[in-house]
C-alpha cells in the first residue's frame, strides 16, 4: 500500500542561519512536505500570523527573539502545533514551559532521524490547522507620572512603553508593536474624551 504524499503538510523552519534554513528546506520539500522560512523569532511570528504550520523547527539562539521566547509564545498561543528544536544549545538549557516535542543536537543531526520525527509529528496534526479565533477587545492602560504608558502586546507577548501625547484626546487608540509590529487597539484609562 502506497502511503500518500505529505505535500500539504506546512513546516516553519526558524533559525537565524541561511544555510541551515536552506538545507533543511530542501531535504523537507524532497521528502514531500512545503518549507517556510523564518530568520528568528519575531518572523516566525509574523509567517503565524498568515496561518499555522503542521510542525515547527525551531533554533534556541537567535537575535531579536530567542528559540526560547519563540517556543514560549507557541506553546502559550498554539498549543496544538508542535515543535522540534535543532540546536547547538543542550536540551537540559530548555525551560518546561519551553520544552520541544522532539530535540537534535546540530553537529550530530542525521536528516533521517529528523524526517521520521516530522513525519510522526506532522500525522497528530490536523490537516489544516486552525488559527484560534482571537477576539481583539482593546488593551487598557494608564498614562504614568512620565508621560509614558505600558502596553503587552497580544502576539510576541513583549511589554514595551510608549510616549503619551497630550494632544491626543481620544480614549481609543491603536499602537504598533515595537517588537513584532502587531496593531494593538488600547483604552487609555484616566483620559478626558475629546
Amino acid at each position: 500500500m502506497m502511503m500518500p504524499k505529505p505535500s500539504a503538510r506546512r513546516v516553519l523552519l526558524v533559525d537565524d542561519e541561511p544555510a541551515i534554513r536552506d538545507i533543511l528546506s530542501i531535504r523537507l520539500e524532497e521528502a514531500g512536505f512545503q518549507a517556510e522560512q523564518a530568520r528568528d523569532g519575531i518572523d516566525g511570528l509574523v509567517k503565524l500570523r498568515k496561518g499555522l504550520p503542521h510542525l515547527i523547527i525551531s533554533d534556541i539562539d537567535m537575535p531579536r527573539m530567542s528559540g526560547i521566547e519563540f517556543i514560549s509564545v507557541v506553546r502559550r498561543r498554539f498549543p496544538q502545533v508542535p515543535v522540534i528544536v535543532v540546536s547547538g544549545e543542550p536540551q537540559s538549557s530548555i525551560p518546561p514551559e519551553a520544552a520541544p516535542d522532539a530535540c537534535f543536537q546540530k553537529g550530530a543531526l542525521r536528516f533521517d532521524e529528523l524526517l521520521k520525527a516530522v513525519r510522526d509529528w506532522v500525522q497528530k496534526t490536523p490537516d489544516c490547522p486552525i488559527v484560534p479565533q482571537v477576539i481583539h477587545r482593546p488593551l487598557r492602560t494608564r498614562p504614568d507620572g512620565a508621560g509614558y504608558f505600558q502596553l503587552t502586546c497580544t502576539d510576541c507577548l513583549r511589554t514595551f512603553k510608549m510616549q503619551n501625547d497630550p494632544e491626543i484626546k481620544t480614549i481609543e487608540r491603536t499602537a504598533v508593536c515595537v517588537h513584532c509590529q502587531a496593531r494593538l487597539p488600547f483604552l487609555l484609562e484616566g483620559s478626558e474624551p475629546s
